[in-house]
């Protein structure tokens, strides 16, 4: 019995097909070329962008931000601030050949120059020739009062693109910081500042910043002794920052310590007292007048 003949494949490919995994396999490349712009490995970069010169894009590519959520994985960036940044990124790629280097370079340096991120942005094509940006965000976590405006500040004291009137930015806030305020995206300096981040940090492992609106960080002579600034305007006396005790002051968690106890026989951290000195092995109390 004769055996059959195999069916011969059909050599003929969809174009449209074949064009987008061209589009795939090249945007892919020139995420590995590219990323020498931000991690330094450049391999065949002007190989790649000669073959991704035979790729136009009719209009200006678009700019997907991965932007940044909380734990309920809200995007907590004000609206107001994400189209400024989306704006500042639409005019970093205009005129932007598709899955080119020079715009990958320029909606990162974008985004870097923003102070709105930590370290180096991930900048990608995808194969449909728009641009992904994927990156570390800075998270805010207080204010700095300088003047009449409330600079917000992240966790390492990198001053954030946020400027608010006193009162308007919802964060706790720290006064009388002793060093000048910095350009956008650059570290807030001085020690004052940072042990006010320290117990700030401190008061929130202990579950003890509902009742917080702030930290006073001293002025002249007092300038490293901090004061909390209660909900209630009232004053505790907390001492230098943790771990940087003066001699007679007591340790960090006999200051919280008493701060608990405060809370958990009167509901209050300040006991139902105007002031307070928790700093020292005997404490000062002072209720309000009237």
């Amino acid at each position: 019995m004769a055996r059959k003949k195999a069916a011969k494949k059909s050599s003929k490919r969809d174009p449209e097909r074949a064009d987008r995994y061209k589009r795939i396999a090249i945007g892919s490349a020139i995420v590995i070329g590219a990323g020498a712009v931000f991690v330094g490995a450049a391999m065949g970069v002007g190989e790649l962008d000669r073959r991704a010169g035979e790729f136009i894009v009719p209009t200006n590519p678009s700019v997907m931000i991965d932007w940044p959520t909380d734990a309920d994985g809200s995007i907590w960036m004000p609206i107001n601030d994400r189209e400024t940044l989306s704006r500042d990124l639409a005019r970093a790629v205009q005129g932007g050949k598709a899955l080119s280097r020079a715009p990958l370079e320029e909606a990162g340096l974008a985004l870097m120059r923003s102070g709105w991120i930590q370290g180096t942005p991930r900048v990608r094509w995808t194969s449909d020739g728009e641009i992904e940006i994927e990156a570390q965000w800075r998270i805010p976590v207080a204010a700095v009062r300088v003047g009449t405006r409330e600079i917000v500040i992240d966790r390492m004291r990198h001053a954030l693109p946020l400027d608010y009137g006193i009162g308007q930015s919802n964060q706790l806030y720290f006064v009388h910081a002793d060093a000048r305020q910095p350009a956008i995206g650059e570290q807030w300096l001085g020690t004052d500042l940072q042990d006010g981040l320290e117990l700030l940090f401190a008061l929130e492992r202990a579950n003890l910043l509902e009742q917080v609106a702030g930290f006073d960080l001293g002025e002249a002579e007092e300038s490293g002794t901090i004061r909390i600034i209660t909900t209630r305007n009232s004053k505790i006396i907390w001492g230098a920052g943790p771990g940087r005790e003066r001699p007679g002051e007591v340790p960090t968690s006999v200051k919280t310590g008493r701060l608990r106890v405060f809370y958990e026989k009167t509901g209050l951290i300040d006991g139902g007292f105007q002031y307070i000195d928790i700093s020292g092995p005997t404490m000062t109390k002072m209720r309000a007048e009237g």
